[in-house]
């Protein structure tokens, strides 16, 4: 969406006049100029606003961009040209001498960047210490020291290492004071050069509907900005709703979470948090970062259609409290609730800010057969299922007529024909050899298993060649029977009816005589429910009486009133006439929050004081962990002061953000454990749920909620306190919610 403009002014890459020799007459026209050259235009393509530039790489000393089929424009404040070849563009300090520093540390966050810098100031008196941005990588970068060469900044970085500053510390080029003229050197690939004098040059392509920055694709354009280092950031320009679509996917794939409501949620998110901070980073010629220190970001090639829908159906969108942007804040995991802006982030206290709860108890019913006080293990809820698929009644005798009508419902099931054979008993191997005889699989090991592997499988066998042992070691190679009930145990023993029946429903299951379908339930009225898996709905009606299982981990139980929440995964089994027989429901045993879903909704770190060491080093030196205290917790149950014993008896204390990343943890919710390791070091055992800052938005507790029902303002709302959500300024045209 590239709206075209006229430029005013002549561009600062006029072609000069040729030279005239002298043997040549003053009459003969000037050498015709290659229309793929470099050539002034008086108009030019523009971003369409609202614009936002994003920072991609920083410091660069040459920019390519290759030829592409309907070539460029390059535009600066005095004008446009076009060009149809690949060029470069080099910094006004390319061939500077280089200086070197050590690299202390790399932080994402600003505040503890600058102290850490202050720290090293005040403890190295006249020290030089800079904390330069890196938007790709986004952290900030603290360097020390100012020297000739990279061998000369050595005893520092062991200076400091002996310190606690941390181990394995770079020393990595710095950029220079040296005085310079705002001027790119153009280049092209036939050999033409030319000077812009600018601070920057917008690149555009003129038909393509990409441009390649970093060999990846971007709408808009790239801005190549001399930075106040006389080397040049790399920037996308783009229009602000382009610029969204390749958020929104980056912090919320709609592949996993695709609820559109969700989608929704996040595009609003991500736009108020682009409207507020434009000209964050404007001294280094870009609005925000194209990473976690900002918001993720991944172009054109990370876009995909629901989000581009989210961003289409909210356009212009923002949250705002008192009429002004909010900072909003998001978080991937919350584990069930936020917190206060103030716990994580000291000092601040905005009131849309405040602790939420990401989880609402709405229990559904289920009607099934009947309860059980007996606890199932997998196979034999797999036999139960088997059962209703093969229409077995439960009896209270086992013999071998039992034996037989099982087999030969699984049988009538593929409509192999009716086996002429019977089992002498319902002794287990009996039955192996009924089988062996009925389905020939004495006859599959053969060929398949060799008599050094039935021996392998059953050394403490008799006869490991037997029908028994032969049908038993082709069951076991395909996963039909566990190895525990055929080796060293009586033949003679009656196999349980459950251990058959998971024989057969699994046999079955491989032929795909019965259909098991499996997804998320997304609603339940009496009898009749849906399940989504794959952005698609499935209807069933379960009949009366069906058995209906509840697992939560390794437990099954059956009930007649199944517990259900929307969002449970389920499986359903039906007939091959598409009747539904059983079902089981997974109880999630992360709970109830709206969050459930996510890999981060439990977790565990275990780190060696050690290891702790390097990482707490990062923002405070440290030589040895002595031990932690947790301080302050707040009603979410997060750490918000955290007390770091360190050698000596000395102590500090860690607040908010910072104990995560000091503890490297993926949140402050959390319980620790600690032990000491054979060797006699100690050890941290961290149990948590969380990932993130936990403050403000919760990403996927916003997927959990658009799962249940919920709209994206209602979402946005439950979040962030007193907000309302409205046009951004310049954006009359769009609607808010309702």
């Amino acid at each position: 969406r590239i709206a075209s403009i006229t430029v005013l002014f002549v561009a600062c890459t006029t072609a000069p006049p040729p030279v005239q020799h002298p043997n040549v007459p003053t009459s003969q026209p000037a050498p015709q100029r290659s229309p793929n050259a470099l050539t002034a235009v008086a108009s030019a393509k523009s971003v369409t606003e609202p614009r936002i530039r994003v920072g991609m790489l920083s410091d660069q000393i040459t920019v390519a961009f290759p030829r592409v089929a309907g070539g460029y424009y390059l535009i600066t404040d005095a004008g446009a040209s076009t060009l149809h070849r690949g060029f470069t563009l080099t910094a006004p300090l390319s061939d500077v001498t280089a200086r070197y520093a050590v690299q202390v540390s790399a932080i994402s966050d600003e505040t503890s960047a600058n102290q850490l810098a202050d720290k090293l100031r005040a403890e190295n008196a006249g020290m030089r210490v800079d904390v330069i941005f890196d938007p790709a990588a986004g952290v900030r970068r603290i360097i020390a020291g100012d020297f000739a060469t990279q061998l000369a900044a050595n005893p520092l970085r062991e200076q400091l290492t002996a310190r606690g500053y941390g181990k394995d510390m770079l020393v990595v080029r710095r950029p220079t004071d040296q005085p310079f003229e705002k001027k790119l050197l153009f280049a092209d690939d036939e050999g033409d050069t030319n000077t812009f004098a600018a601070e920057s040059v917008l690149v555009l392509p003129m038909t393509a509907e990409t441009i390649a920055i970093d060999d990846k694709p971007y709408r808009g354009g790239a801005r190549v900005f001399i930075n106040s280092r006389g080397l040049v950031n790399v920037i996308n320009e783009l229009n602000l709703e382009d610029y969204l679509r390749g958020v929104v996917p980056a912090e919320l794939g709609s592949k996993i979470y695709d609820e559109l409501e969700a989608q929704k949620v996040q595009a609003v998110a991500a736009r108020t948090y682009a409207v507020r901070n434009l000209g964050q980073f404007r001294v280094e010629g870009y609005d925000i970062c194209p990473g976690p220190a900002c918001q993720a970001y991944k172009g054109f090639s990370g876009e995909e259609s629901l989000s581009d829908q989210a961003v289409k159906e909210t356009a212009g969108l923002i949250a705002t409290y008192n009429g002004q942007p909010i900072d909003a804040l998001f978080t991937s995991t919350c584990g069930g609730e936020t917190s206060d802006v103030g716990v994580m982030f000291p000092g601040r206290n905005e009131p849309y800010l405040k602790a939420a709860r990401c989880v609402e108890m709405d229990i559904k019913t289920l009607t099934g057969r009947a309860d059980s006080a007996v606890m199932m293990t997998e196979a034999q809820a797999n036999g139960r299922v088997f059962a209703e698929l093969a229409g077995l009644t439960s009896a209270t005798s086992w013999a071998a007529h039992d034996v037989e009508d099982a087999v030969v419902a699984a049988a009538n099931m593929l409509r192999f024909a009716a086996p002429a054979a019977h089992p002498a008993s319902s002794r287990r191997g009996d039955v192996l050899t009924y089988l062996a005889t009925v389905f020939g699989f004495d006859r599959y090991a053969a060929v398949v298993t060799l008599p050094e592997d039935r021996k392998y499988f059953f050394p403490q066998s008799a006869d490991p060649e037997a029908a028994a042992y032969r049908a038993a070691a082709f069951l076991m190679k395909f996963g039909f029977i566990p190895a525990q009930n055929v080796d060293r145990i009586d033949l003679n023993a009656a196999i349980p009816r459950d251990e058959l029946y998971s024989l057969l429903g699994s046999w079955l299951r491989k032929h795909n005589a019965f259909n098991e379908s499996t997804g998320k339930i997304f609603s339940v009225d009496g009898r009749d429910l849906a399940l989504k898996a794959e952005g698609k709905l499935t209807r069933y009606t379960l009949p009366a009486n069906i058995p209906i299982f509840r697992r939560l981990g390794d437990r099954l139980q059956e009930y007649k009133d199944v517990p259900v929440m929307i969002g449970d995964r389920a499986f359903i089994y039906t007939s091959p006439r598409k009747v539904p027989v059983a079902m089981i429901v997974n109880a999630n045993y992360d709970g109830a929050s709206f969050d459930r879903t996510s890999s981060f909704a439990n977790w565990t770190r275990s780190f060696r004081a050690d290891e702790l060491v390097a990482s707490i080093n990062r923002r405070n030196p440290i030589k040895q962990l002595i031990g932690l205290r947790p301080l302050s917790v707040d009603k979410s149950q997060r750490i918000a002061e955290m007390e770091v014993s360190a050698e000596g008896g000395r102590t500090f204390i860690l607040k908010g953000l910072p104990i995560r990343w000091s503890l490297n943890v993926p949140d402050n919710l959390f319980v620790f454990e600690k032990s000491v390791d054979p060797d006699g070091v100690d050890r941290y055992t961290f149990y948590g749920k969380g990932w993130g800052h936990g403050v403000g938005m919760c990403q996927v507790g916003a997927y959990g909620m658009a799962f249940r029902g919920y709209k994206y303002d209602q979402i946005l709302k439950r979040y962030y306190t007193g907000i309302e959500i409205e046009p951004m300024p310049g954006r009359a045209s769009a609607r808010p919610p309702g």
